[in-house]
């Protein structure tokens, strides 16, 4: 699911992971999420929470 990126000059980007709670990350990003085209930081890589993916609708807290 998850695919890790080899340090670039892309280190400015931040994990995109939004927890169940609605809360951002915000730690600098390293893995691209292959499913949602997501990136997030080492910790939330593995957390699947984290990932937009993996929540049914109304779940996350970003649906309308």
């Amino acid at each position: 699911m998850v695919e890790k990126v080899e340090q670039s000059e892309d280190l400015e980007r931040l994990c995109q992971g939004v927890s169940p709670n609605d809360a951002p990350c915000g730690y600098p990003a390293t893995v691209h999420c292959a499913t949602c085209g997501r990136w997030f930081c080492d910790a939330h890589a593995e957390d699947e929470e984290w990932h937009s993916c993996t929540l049914a609708p109304g779940e996350g807290g970003r649906e309308a």
